[in-house]
C-alpha cells in the first residue's frame, strides 16, 4: 500500500519495491539502478534530495538548482552540465510521476505526456493534454495518434505542423535593408556563387528614423571576365585550384629511431640546467677518472652522442675482463636474458662466449681442491702438466688426471666472503650453460666443443658438499640436452661418471641421471649399448615402479628399456638375480592401464535379421474420403483418387486390370471413366508411370510402371489417415496370402484419432453410449478383451472406462506416428538396428606434438619393454629352460589372461600388445611342431 501524502519511505529496498509496483500498475518502464555518465545512483537518496528542495516543479523553476544535485553524488566539474540533464532524466523517467501521486496525492499527467517526452521544462503537477503543447522538436510526433492508440494516413493531416505567418514587410523597406532583399536566381548552366557581402544583422528599435535610400554608383567594369557579375560565364571559365602535393612524416618510434626518445630527454635536461646557472656549473665539474693515470692528468669531461656498446657486448666484455665486479653485472645480465630469450640468444652470433662461460666454470676447481686448470689447443700434449686440459681433441685419461688433482680438499666449514662471491657467480655461470643449451642449436654448438665435454666430466666429479649440490645439479640439467648428440663408448670418463647418480638418495639428482644417460646417442647414428650397469643398481631402479611418483617411474621405464634391449643384460639378470624378470613382467603388466581414461562404447554384436516389407494392396478409402472425391468430375475425380491411395516409386509395377478393378469397384454407381481412358489418366497423373506390356510365353502382362500402392492413405490434401489394426479373425486361421496382405485386420481408415476410437468402442467393442454421451452398460461381459494388434493384454475389461482409456494408449497421437506405425508392422520401416554391446573402452597417453599422434608414457614403456623380454626369451631362453617349461612360459604364463583383456580394452595400444601376443604364439606354435615330430618319430620306431 502506498504511503499517506507528505512521507517517504526510509528503507530503501522497500522504496524501490513500491515504485516498481506503481510503474507495473501504470504501464511504464522503470529501472532500478539508475545510472549517470555511466555510474549507478541510488534513487532512494536521489528522491530524498529532491523533495527536501521542494520537488521536481520547484527545482525545475530556478536555475542552476539541479545542478546542485550533481555534486551531492560526487561527480566531478567535467561536463557537469551533460550529467546534470542525465540525473533530471533519470528522476523523470522514474520518479517524477511517483512523487505527484503518492508525496502529493495527485493525478500524475498520462505518461504519453510524461515519461514519452523529454524532461524538458517543469509544472508537471499542472500539465494536461489540453494545455501541454510539445517542443518544436517532437512537433512532428503524431502525438494525437499515439494517445488514441491508432495511426492511419487521416491522422497525419491533423498533426502537421501549420506553416507560420510572418509578419507584413512594410513598403519600400527592401531598399532600406539590401539584405533582405532575394538572390537572383543563377543561369541554368552558371554555377553557384555565394554572396559576396557578409551578412549583418541589426536590430530595429522603435526610436530609429527611416534612412535615406543609399545613393548607388555606376561602375565600369569588363562584364565576361569579372566573376562577380551576374553574367560572368562560370562552366567555361572555371578554373580548379591547383593541389598541393601531401606531406607524410614518420612517426617516430623506438624500432626506426631508437635514439630519438633518448636525446629528447638529453635536450630537455639541457634547458632545465640552462634556465638554473648553478646547475650547469655543477654538471660541468663533473669528470669521469680513466683508470692507470695520474687522477690531474686523468680528468676528461665524458663526450656525449655516444652510447658504448650494447647489453649483449658488455656482458661478454665484463665476463672475460676477470673483474669480480664486472663479472657480477655479466653474470647477472646473462642469467636473465638466457632465460627470458633464450629463444634468440645463440653461441654463434657471439664469438668466444660460450669459451669464457667454459673457462670460468673451470675455476670451480680453485674453489675446491686449489687447483686451476689449463687449456691448451695444441695436438700433441705430451709432456704437459697433470691439470692440463686438451680443448681442441679432448683429454687423455681425464678421470685418471681428476683423482691425482683432487687429493686436496678445501674445508668447506671455513669461507670467507670472498669464496661465497666467487662461488655465486661460478653457480651462476653454469645456470646460463643450463639455460642455453635448452635451445638445440646451442646444444649442438658446444656438443661440438671438446672442452665442454671435460668441462661437464670435471663438474660431476667433484665431492659431495652440501655447498656444490646446485652446482652439480645445473651440471646434470646441461647434460640431459647435450648426450643426444654424444656416442659414448662404455669406457667413457663421462658416461663412467654418471653411473654412481643413479644410486643417489636425491630425487632431482637421480632423474636429472638417469635422463642423461637414457639419451646418450638418440640423435647419432651409432648405437649406444648400455652395460656396465651394477646388477643391485638394476633392482633399486626397478623398485623405483612401485612407487606412486609418475615422473620417476617413466625415467626408470626409459631405463629398463634401453637396458633389457641388450641380450647380454637380460642373461646377467637371469643368472644373478633370476626371480627379477618374472616379477619384473607382472609389474608392468599392471602398468598397461596406467592412468588409463575409460569410455564407454558399443560394439555390434550381432547383425539383425533383416525381413522383407509385406506387400501393400490398394487401400479401400474410406467413406469421408468417398464422399469428397464424389464432388469432382472425371478425370478430375480418378487423378484425386489415384494420388490418394498411389505414389510414385521408380522401381515398382502395379499391373493395369488391378488398379482399373480398385477404382471401377468403388464408384461403379457413378460412372466411372472408361478403362483406356482411366490408363492414359495415371500417367498423366504422375509423371514416372508409364503404361507396358511384358511378353511371355504364357500370357503377356499389362502393367503399370512407377507406381505403387501407398501404405498409408491421404486425403485430397495430402494429409495422412488413421488406420484401424483390430483382428477380426486369427491370423492362423487364415492362409498364407491372406497373412501376408494382412486381411486379418480391420483395415478401415479415419481421418481423425477420435473418430477411430469411437469406431473401436462401438463396432468392435459393441458398446454403445446414451444420448448424453455416457455408456449404456455400466458392468461388460467377460468376453470383451483387446484384440489390437501385437497388443498383450488378455484380461477382460469390467467397464467402458476401462475400454476407452486402454484403446487410447493404442491410437497415436499424430497422423505421423500412425504412418510410423504402419510402416513398422508391415516391416517397410528402417532397418532393425543391430544388437550391441557395451564395453569399458581404455585410451592411455599419447603425445600430440607428433603427427600422427604416436603412445607415450608409462604404460607404452611398459609394453615396450614386455617386447624386448619376449623376443630375448624366443631367442636366447633355452639355457633358462627348467623341467621342460620354456622361459617364455616361466616369464609370460600366468599373466596371458590378463594380456589378452589389454588387448580388447587398451585402443591406445593395441597393436604393441597384438605384436607381444604374436611373439607368445610364435613360442607356442614352434613347441607344438616340435611335439608332434617327435611322436611321429616314436610311431616310425614302434613300427
Amino acid at each position: 500500500m502506498a504511503p499517506p501524502p507528505q512521507r517517504i519511505i526510509e528503507d530503501e529496498e522497500e522504496f524501490l519495491n513500491d515504485v516498481a509496483a506503481f510503474h507495473e500498475k501504470r504501464g511504464t518502464n522503470f529501472d532500478r539502478d539508475g545510472k549517470v555518465s555511466g555510474r549507478p545512483i541510488s534513487l532512494h537518496k536521489l528522491y530524498k534530495l529532491v523533495l527536501a528542495r521542494g520537488g521536481y516543479d520547484a527545482l525545475s523553476a530556478e536555475r542552476m538548482q539541479w545542478r546542485t544535485l550533481v555534486r551531492e553524488f560526487g561527480f566531478g566539474k567535467n561536463h557537469e552540465g551533460v550529467m546534470t540533464f542525465q540525473l533530471k532524466t533519470v528522476y523523470y523517467k522514474n520518479l517524477a510521476a511517483y512523487e505527484i501521486a503518492t508525496y502529493w496525492g495527485e493525478e500524475p499527467p498520462p505518461k504519453e505526456i510524461l515519461e514519452d517526452r523529454s524532461a524538458k521544462g517543469g509544472n508537471l503537477r499542472t500539465r494536461t493534454l489540453e494545455n501541454y503543447a510539445p517542443a518544436s522538436s517532437q512537433a512532428n510526433e503524431p502525438a494525437t495518434a499515439a494517445l488514441d492508440g491508432n495511426f492511419d494516413s487521416a491522422d497525419e493531416e491533423q498533426v502537421t505542423p501549420k506553416q507560420e505567418k510572418t509578419e507584413s514587410e512594410e513598403p519600400g523597406s527592401a531598399s532600406r535593408y539590401p539584405m533582405r532583399q532575394l538572390r537572383q536566381d543563377p543561369k541554368r548552366t552558371q554555377m553557384y556563387q555565394p554572396e559576396t557581402q557578409p551578412a549583418r544583422t541589426r536590430n530595429i528599435r522603435a526610436t530609429d528614423s527611416p534612412s535615406a535610400p543609399p545613393v548607388q554608383q555606376q561602375v565600369y567594369q569588363n562584364t565576361a571576365s569579372d566573376p562577380y557579375n551576374p553574367t560572368f560565364d562560370w562552366f567555361n571559365n572555371y578554373k580548379p585550384s591547383l593541389s598541393r602535393p601531401l606531406t607524410l612524416q614518420q612517426v617516430k618510434t623506438p624500432g626506426n629511431d631508437p635514439e630519438f626518445h633518448t636525446n629528447k630527454a638529453k635536450q630537455k635536461l639541457q634547458k632545465e640546467l640552462e634556465k638554473d646557472p648553478r646547475k650547469l656549473r655543477e654538471a660541468a665539474r663533473k669528470f669521469e677518472l680513466l683508470p692507470g693515470l695520474d687522477e690531474k692528468d686523468s680528468r676528461k669531461v665524458v663526450p656525449t652522442g655516444l652510447n658504448g656498446p650494447n647489453i649483449y657486448q658488455r656482458c661478454l666484455y665484463g665476463l672475460r675482463s676477470g673483474i669480480p665486479e664486472e663479472e657480477e653485472f655479466a653474470l647477472h645480465h646473462l642469467v636473465k636474458v638466457s632465460c627470458e630469450r633464450g629463444d634468440k640468444y645463440k653461441f654463434e652470433g657471439f664469438p668466444y662466449l660460450a669459451e669464457s662461460l667454459l673457462e670460468k666454470a673451470l675455476q670451480i676447481t680453485e674453489l675446491v681442491y686449489g687447483v686451476k686448470w689449463d687449456v691448451t689447443y695444441d695436438e700433441d700434449d705430451e709432456g704437459l702438466p697433470l691439470n692440463t686440459l686438451n680443448a681442441a681433441f679432448g683429454t687423455k685419461n681425464l678421470l685418471e688426471r681428476i683423482q691425482l688433482t683432487s687429493t686436496n680438499v678445501v674445508d668447506e666449514n671455513v669461507e670467507d666472503t670472498d669464496t661465497s662471491r666467487k662461488l655465486d657467480r661460478l653457480k651462476e655461470t653454469i645456470l646460463v650453460l643450463r639455460n642455453m643449451v635448452t635451445l638445440a642449436d646451442n646444444a649442438i654448438f658446444l656438443s661440438r666443443f671438446p672442452l665442454f665435454k671435460d668441462c661437464l666430466t670435471i663438474a660431476i666429479t667433484l665431492p659431495d658438499q652440501p655447498r656444490l649440490t646446485e652446482f652439480k645439479l645445473s651440471a646434470l640439467e646441461v647434460l640431459e640436452h647435450v648426450t643426444r648428440y654424444w656416442a659414448l663408448v662404455p669406457k667413457d670418463p663421462l658416461y663412467l661418471s654418471l653411473i654412481p647418480y643413479m644410486e643417489s638418495s636425491d630425487r632431482a639428482t637421480l632423474i636429472s641421471a638417469i635422463r642423461a644417460i637414457n639419451n646418450i646417442g638418440i640423435d647419432t647414428p651409432e648405437i649406444h649399448r648400455l652395460t656396465d650397469i651394477p646388477i643391485a643398481t638394476v633392482n633399486q631402479l626397478f623398485n623405483f615402479t612401485l612407487l606412486d611418483d609418475d615422473l620417476l617411474m617413466e625415467t626408470t621405464l626409459d631405463f629398463l628399456y634401453e637396458y633389457t634391449a641388450m641380450p647380454e643384460n637380460n642373461t646377467e639378470l637371469l643368472t644373478k638375480i633370476p626371480w627379477l624378470l618374472p616379477r619384473m613382467v607382472g609389474r608392468l603388466t599392471s602398468l598397461l592401464l596406467h592412468e588409463s581414461i575409460t569410455r564407454e562404447e558399443s560394439i555390434i554384436a550381432r547383425q539383425p535379421a533383416k525381413t522383407s516389407p509385406l506387400p501393400c494392396p490398394v487401400p479401400t478409402i474410406a467413406n469421408e474420403l468417398y464422399v469428397e472425391l464424389l464432388r469432382y468430375h472425371e478425370p478430375e475425380r480418378s487423378s484425386r483418387w489415384l494420388r490418394c491411395c498411389f505414389e510414385e516409386s521408380p522401381n515398382d509395377d502395379i499391373t493395369q486390370i488391378a488398379i482399373w478393378q480398385a477404382y471401377q469397384q468403388r464408384f461403379v454407381q457413378h460412372n466411372p471413366i472408361p478403362a483406356a481412358d482411366f490408363i492414359k489418366n495415371v500417367s498423366t497423373t504422375f509423371s514416372t508411370a508409364q503404361a507396358q506390356v511384358i511378353n511371355s510365353p504364357v500370357q503377356a502382362r499389362f502393367i503399370i510402371k512407377g507406381i505403387k500402392p501407398r501404405r498409408v492413405l491421404v486425403d485430397v490434401h495430402g494429409r495422412p489417415y488413421y488406420k484401424c489394426l483390430w483382428h477380426i479373425t486369427h491370423p492362423e486361421q487364415g492362409d498364407q496370402a491372406s497373412r501376408l496382405t494382412q486381411k486379418y485386420l480391420c483395415s478401415t481408415w479415419y481421418s481423425s484419432r477420435e473418430k477411430l476410437l469411437a469406431h473401436l468402442i462401438s463396432d468392435h467393442m459393441g458398446i454403445q453410449r446414451t444420448v448424453e454421451g455416457q455408456f449404456a452398460e455400466k458392468d461388460l461381459p467377460n468376453h470383451r478383451i483387446c484384440r489390437w494388434h501385437q497388443c498383450k493384454h488378455r484380461s477382460p475389461f469390467a467397464t467402458g472406462r476401462e475400454v476407452t482409456l486402454h484403446l487410447s494408449v493404442h491410437i497415436p497421437a499424430t497422423p505421423e506416428a500412425m504412418s510410423k506405425l504402419l510402416h513398422e508392422v508391415a516391416f517397410d520401416g528402417r532397418e532393425p538396428e543391430p544388437t550391441t554391446i557395451k564395453h569399458h573402452i581404455h585410451y592411455t597417453a599419447f603425445d600430440t606434438e607428433v603427427h600422427p599422434p604416436q603412445p607415450c608414457g608409462i604404460a607404452w614403456m611398459s609394453v615396450m619393454i614386455l617386447r624386448n623380454l619376449a623376443r630375448y626369451a624366443n631367442k636366447h631362453g633355452q639355457p633358462f629352460e627348467k623341467d621342460g617349461v620354456k622361459l617364455i612360459e616361466q616369464l609370460f604364463g600366468s599373466h596371458k589372461y590378463a594380456l589378452f583383456k589389454n588387448l580388447a580394452s587398451n585402443k591406445t595400444l593395441g597393436n604393441y600388445i597384438s605384436d607381444l601376443m604374436q611373439l607368445l604364439d610364435k613360442a607356442e606354435n614352434e613347441e607344438k611342431r616340435g611335439t608332434k615330430r617327435e611322436r611321429e618319430e616314436d610311431g616310425e620306431t614302434t613300427a
